[in-house]
C-alpha cells in the first residue's frame, strides 16, 4: 500500500502521535507491514538548511549535505510508524545503522520527489530489526537513497553478544570533538527528531540512560562535515554503524584514515574513501564507525 501526500506533514505534530504509541504491546513476533508514502515537489527550507549546516558543522555551499535529505524525510518516517497498522511503540526504538548513497550533489534550490517505505525486517539476537528505505528523485530519476535500520528490543534469553569487529589499526589521524550539553535540543529543532532521550537528563533517565545522549544522525553528520574537505568532490556514500551512545556533554575523538581507490571496500570505485570512527576521549568506548566515499 502506498499513499501520496500533498505536502510534508508536520514532524512536531507527529511526535504527539508517536508518544501515544507507548501503549502498543506487540505479542509474539511482531510483523512489520509493507507500505510507503510519497510526496512530490519538495524543496529544502533555506532557514532549516542554514541552521542544519551551523549545528552539524557543514560549510556553506550550493549542494545539500549528504545527510540533509534524511532530515527532509524525517516527518515521512514518523508518518509511516504512527499508522495504526505499525505494531511497535516508537519510543525506545534503537537506531543501529545508516547507508546513504547519492549519484551527484543535490542542488539546494532543486525540487525533489520523496518515496519512503518500510523495508525488510529480520530477527536478530537483541530482537527485531527493520529498515526504512527512502528515495529521492528528480524528473523520475533517483538521485539519493537511504536505508535506515532500527532495532526493537524483545526481552528474553539471549545468546552471548558477539564482540564487535576491531577498528582498523590504520585509523591514525585525529580530530577532537566536543559535544555540548545542548546539542541534542539544538539538533532536534533542525533535524525534527524530538525523542526525549536527546533533550535533557530527566526524560533520558526515564528511558534508562544516566544522562541525555547525542542524536546518532548528529554524530554521523558532524563526522561527515569534519571530513568533507578531505574528500575529492561530492561524497557518494556514507555508511555508518552506531555502537554506543555519546552522553552529553561529551568529549570524543574522530579517528580516520584515507584509503586509495582500488583498495578494500572501495575496490569497485575509481574514487578514494575515508574510514572513520568516533571514540570517547576518556575510554575505549566506540560511539560509531563508518566509511565516507
Amino acid at each position: 500500500m502506498n499513499a501520496t501526500l500533498a505536502k510534508l506533514p508536520s514532524a512536531e505534530g507527529l511526535y504527539l502521535k508517536a508518544a501515544s504509541t507507548v501503549l502498543r504491546r506487540p505479542r509474539g513476533k511482531p510483523r512489520i507491514p509493507q507500505y510507503g508514502v510519497q510526496v512530490k515537489g519538495v524543496r529544502a527550507s533555506a532557514k532549516q538548511l542554514a541552521d542544519y549546516r551551523a549545528v552539524c558543522g557543514f560549510a556553506d555551499g550550493h549542494t545539500l549535505p549528504i545527510t540533509f535529505p534524511h532530515v527532509m524525510a524525517a516527518a515521512l518516517h514518523l508518518h509511516l510508524m504512527t499508522q495504526p497498522q505499525f505494531p511497535l511503540p516508537l519510543l525506545g526504538l534503537v537506531h543501529v545503522r545508516n547507508r546513504i548513497e547519492q549519484v551527484r550533489g543535490l542542488g539546494s534550490g532543486e525540487s525533489y520527489d520523496f518515496d519512503v517505505r518500510l523495508g525488510e525486517a529480520r530477527e536478530v539476537r537483541q530482537g527485531l530489526e527493520f529498515d526504512i528505505v527512502s528515495s529521492v528523485s528528480v524528473d523520475g530519476t533517483e538521485v539519493w537513497n537511504e536505508v535506515m535500520t532500527t532495532l526493537f528490543r524483545i526481552p528474553g534469553p539471549k545468546e552471548p553478544a558477539a564482540k564487535p569487529a576491531p577498528l582498523p589499526a590504520s585509523l591514525s589521524e585525529y580530530i577532537a570533538i566536543d559535544a555540548p550539553g545542548d546539542i541534542g535540543r539544538r539538533y532536534a529543532k533542525v533535524g525534527k527528531d524530538f525523542n526525549p532521550i536527546h533533550l535533557a537528563p530527566l526524560p533520558a533517565r526515564l528511558f534508562g540512560f544516566k544522562r541525555h545522549i547525542a542524536h546518532g544522525m548528529w554524530s554521523a553528520a558532524h563526522c561527515a562535515a569534519l571530513l568533507a574537505d578531505r574528500l575529492e568532490g561530492e561524497p557518494k556514500l556514507l555508511d555508518v554503524q552506531f555502537r554506543q551512545p555519546l552522553f552529553l556533554p561529551g568529549r570524543a575523538a574522530l579517528k580516520f584514515a584515507h584509503g586509495a581507490a582500488g583498495e578494500g571496500r572501495a575496490a569497485h570505485s575509481s574514487r578514494g574513501y575515508i574510514e572513520f570512527a568516533m571514540l570517547s576521549r576518556n575510554s575505549d568506548k566506540v560511539h560509531l564507525s563508518g566509511m565516507l566515499r
